[in-house]
């Protein structure tokens, strides 16, 4: 799955004065927790365009809950401490085998043998843990693409497109006969939170995200849980619907801001029920949430979202508001094998 070159690995490794350990953020300090983050965010924010602050990740790694199966690794200067590279797997709660990994490694560190040395403690690791399929995504172009592409029984499962817009609001209202707008900041109304539940469970409906989602049927106790991870750390949840004439949600759209740094907002997903789709809802909700995110960050100069190649009706809805594809990634699934074929090549 992970690249091994062999030998038995202990909870430490040395390649060229590099230590590498597994991480765990309550038994370090602070400051380390810090480092580890920043290398964290600045490398989902090279993969993806946009990553929490290394501040705000801090705060959600530190108010997680005991029951997530996640782990973390560590790369360290052995001469001066300094943090040269990270790992993180997390279990997909429906699937006990399967894990979602990230490894980042700085751009100053890279050929050093960092990332090498971080995969052959974590194949060892995780192995440990039964997880027997990883999910990592790379730029496309990028060496850790062609890196994924070594690997024998390696799976590329979506391509992805990064898009960006520059924030601008709407010069004139428009409306959609039948709907009205309703926004809100972090915690969904009461009387709205069950219609909401439904519009978050028609997710999958699109084009391949059940890839990337669990198989859901959520209410009102899940759309609070939700809620609570989304506003993690200095993490602002915004969210925009058009409301039906019976007062039920029958499309959303949902983006976060960082608090620590209001320049840019991550859009996370947008959805329209089947019963409401063909009047521009879409288009209309994110129209929307554009003027509310300029009334309530001025600061704000970008929105960031992340759209699969295949899905047409999104790809041509943001097109619309003038998002463009600014890089590409692949989402590839590796599964290990109990022989020597699944290292790379």
């Amino acid at each position: 799955m992970i690249p091994t070159q062999g030998g038995q690995l202990g909870i430490v490794t040395r390649v060229s004065r590099v230590v590498v350990a597994e991480f765990v953020p309550s038994e370090d300090s602070a400051p380390v927790l810090r480092q580890w983050c920043e290398v964290f965010s600045e490398g989902q924010r090279r993969l993806s365009g946009t990553a929490p602050t290394a501040a705000a990740l801090a705060d959600m790694i530190e108010a997680e809950d005991d029951s997530i199966d996640v782990w973390r690794w560590i790369a360290r200067d052995a001469d001066t401490d300094e943090v040269l590279g990270i790992a993180q797997a997390r279990r997909k709660s429906a699937e006990a085998d399967l894990a979602e990994f990230r490894m980042y490694v700085t751009p100053h560190a890279q050929r050093r043998g960092v990332g090498r040395a971080l995969s052959e403690l974590v194949e060892v690791d995780i192995t440990g843990f039964g997880v027997r399929r990883i999910r990592v995504t790379a730029l496309v172009g990028s060496a850790a693409e062609h890196f994924l592409h070594k690997f024998d029984g390696h799976r590329v499962l979506l391509r992805l497109a990064n898009q960006m817009q520059h924030l601008s609001p709407p010069t004139a209202e428009s409306d959609r006969p039948g709907y009205r707008i309703v926004s809100w900041r972090n915690r969904t109304p009461d009387e709205l939170v069950h219609s909401f539940a439904e519009a978050l469970n028609r997710l999958l409906d699109a084009p391949g995200a059940e890839l990337q989602m669990p198989e859901r049927n959520w209410g009102a106790d899940e759309v609070r849980s939700w809620e609570q991870k989304m506003t993690g750390g200095s993490q602002v949840l915004l969210v925009c619907c058009a409301v039906d004439g019976v007062g039920e949600v029958a499309a959303a759209t949902v983006v976060t801001v960082d608090e620590h740094d209001c320049t840019h907002a991550s859009q996370h997903d947008t959805v329209v029920l089947p019963q409401h789709r063909g009047h521009g809802l879409a288009q209309w909700v994110k129209e929307q949430q554009a003027a509310v995110l300029a009334a309530e960050f001025p600061l704000l100069q970008k929105i960031h979202t992340t759209v699969n190649t295949e899905n047409h009706p999104m790809l041509t809805v943001n097109r619309s508001l003038g998002y463009r594809t600014v890089a590409e990634r692949i989402l590839v699934e590796i599964r290990r094998v109990e022989s020597a074929s699944h290292k790379p090549r």
